[in-house]
């Protein structure tokens, strides 16, 4: 045992279970061992035998109601060792960059005014944690947003745990509160003179039970499960989301537009700006109730006319012949054949004229060639079934179904049938009606309307209300796809393929905080276009959060503060310049971790 130090700062009290050996030193048992009957080498029962080790000596051997002594090093080992510190709140090496970006956005936008003229502070900035959240994790399950906010810069001075977000999200964030932060959000971005506004709408699967809002619906991809359904208005000119609305999954597209339409028409109003809005739908929207909603707001559309409307079949007997001509060829890409056709027309009685743009598409031809064919083959199967049945026989005239212009009936006349009926009028007298008759043969098909038909699986109708070419017609529509890139951001890189909520409340909230999410989203892609002109890869929206979130800051463990750990790459360079943050901009905001 090495020399013991008899200071008073060496001094302890003795441990629980120390005793003495020789009056002075001080020992302790540091594990107990069997010794077995077997064992013992001068027979004898088993008993437990201990290890024990000296822990020093005492202070005063002459006065034990002391019970004080000086320690040595194996006191020191057994019961002095030095204790880790809790852990942080936060850790000790924090992703920066992304929050630093989106809190330039948040203020340049305007999106972060918007939210705290609805919510308070301490609200909007939790919003925006958990939009933040969404976009970098790619997921909505909010019970790893403790553990990845522990790691990133946030805007809340605390982290809250999935308990408290269910809770904000179900009490906080009411449906009153996201109307009138849609009402500010749409009049601050709807822009000005002519304006294309793209409308669709999705299904989210969800297997909350007891909310009214989740019903089944017309799902696409399983029409099994419980739905809730989307609609997102986005702006044309570059994808920028303007507003949204859930609603029940039962309710069809027809109805939902209503509501929409409703709301586009309110949001014209509030910005008391004249403007010529146009909105550009597919055919699952159009209705004559819709039409006259937009006709009677002074809405104006881009619809595409549903294939089971008269209008659609008239317009296209009429103009079938004629289309494929090298006058109406029009523009476009490469492999892709296209000729159009302008016609006047109304889609409602007495309505507003219109414009009905008959397009032919060889892509649109070939997608659809089969399907024709088969409905060709069955309408064959089904005049031979006839025929089969009626063999040999005359039948009366007005019991042979219609059957489509591309096939002929070859008939034999018969005996008309002679039938006595009672005449109008006073009296019991009759006549005699016949009825001509007619024997089935076979049947011819018509080559030349068999191929018009197969032509006709071409055609494309777009209808607009404002008196546009067929190509801008065109070039406007195809536009349109700026919310389906929405949709599949949302549920590809933000985790709205499914609504894990438990209440419609809660459900309406989390639809919320994606929106944002959507915003946020939608914005980082618009202001990078130019960097996509040259490297696509590198400037997608995952890529760019990921570069932005590899910029750190580290803790000095001596002072608690944060420095930044390395210096900003080109690329992460690339973009935050498109929003005018440098690196003296990064590190001032590193400052407020302190």
């Amino acid at each position: 045992m090495g020399r013991i130090s008899r200071t008073e700062d060496n001094m302890f009290d003795l441990p629980k279970g120390a005793f003495l050996r020789n009056g002075v030193y001080v020992y302790v048992n540091t594990s107990n061992r069997y010794i077995s009957a077997a064992n013992r080498k001068n027979g004898g029962k088993g008993y437990t035998g201990h290890d024990s080790v000296c822990i020093g000596v005492l202070v005063d051997k002459n006065n034990m109601n002391e019970k004080k002594f000086f320690a040595n090093e194996t006191y020191k080992e057994l019961y002095l060792k030095s204790e880790l510190p809790e852990p942080p709140v936060f850790a000790d090496s924090i992703a920066v960059g992304f929050n630093d970006w989106l809190s330039q956005f948040a203020e340049l936008s305007g999106l972060i005014e918007d939210l705290n003229s609805v919510f308070d502070v301490a609200d909007s900035r939790l919003i925006l944690d958990l939009a933040s959240y969404m976009i970098s994790r790619e997921s909505a399950v909010m019970q790893h947003f403790p553990a990845w906010a522990r790691e990133h810069m946030i805007f809340s001075e605390e982290i809250r745990n999935d308990t408290q977000i269910g809770k904000f999200l179900k009490n906080d964030v009411t449906v009153s509160k996201i109307n009138l932060f849609r009402d500010l959000w749409f009049k601050r971005n709807i822009g000005e003179g002519k304006i294309y506004l793209c409308y669709d709408s999705t299904n989210v699967n969800c297997q909350a039970r007891g909310v009214s809002i989740v019903q089944m619906g017309y799902a696409k991809d399983d029409d099994t499960l419980p739905q809730v359904n989307t609609d997102y208005v986005v702006r044309q000119q570059d994808g920028l989301p303007l507003t949204y609305l859930h609603s029940p999954g039962s309710v069809t597209d027809i109805a939902q537009a209503q509501e929409m339409i409703d709301f586009i028409n309110k949001g014209k109003k509030l910005t008391g700006k004249e403007l010529n809005i146009c909105m550009i739908c597919d055919r699952g929207y159009i209705s004559e109730k819709n039409v006259r909603m937009m006709d009677n707001f002074g809405i104006s559309y881009l619809l595409m006319l549903r294939t089971n409307f008269c209008l659609y079949r008239d317009l296209t007997d009429e103009t079938i012949d004629q289309i494929k001509t090298y006058k109406n060829e029009l523009n476009c890409d490469e492999g892709e054949e296209l000729y159009g056709i302008t016609r006047e027309c109304t889609l409602y009685e007495n309505g507003p004229e219109c414009y009905a743009q008959i397009i032919w598409s060889n892509n649109k031809y070939l997608s659809n060639r089969r399907e024709i064919g088969r409905i060709i083959e069955a309408e064959r199967r089904r005049i031979e079934k006839f025929i089969e049945e009626n063999k040999g026989n005359f039948i009366n005239e007005k019991d042979v179904p219609k059957f489509p212009c591309y096939f002929k009936l070859k008939t034999e006349q018969g005996t008309p049938q002679k039938e006595e009926r009672q005449k109008r009028g006073r009296g019991n007298s009759t006549k005699t009606v016949e009825t001509p008759t007619l024997r089935i043969l076979g049947y011819d098909d018509i080559e030349s309307e068999i191929n018009r038909e197969y032509q006709k699986g071409g055609i494309i109708i777009l209808v607009t209300k404002d008196k546009l070419t067929v190509q801008e017609t065109i070039n406007e529509y195809n536009k349109r796809d700026c919310v389906e890139k929405v949709f599949e951001a949302l549920k590809s890189h933000m985790g709205m393929d499914k609504i894990g909520v438990a209440t419609e409340n809660a459900m309406h909230g989390k639809g919320f905080i994606w929106f944002v999410a959507s915003i946020i989203h939608a914005s980082l892609f618009i202001g990078t276009k130019s960097l996509r002109t040259s490297d696509k890869k590198r400037y997608t929206v995952p890529a760019m959060v990921d570069q932005l979130e590899a910029i750190k800051a580290d803790k000095d463990l001596k002072t608690g503060k944060y420095k930044r750990r390395y210096k900003i790459t080109k690329i992460q360079n690339n973009i935050l310049k498109q929003w005018k943050i440098d690196e003296n901009h990064i590190d001032d905001r590193i400052k407020l971790l302190g």
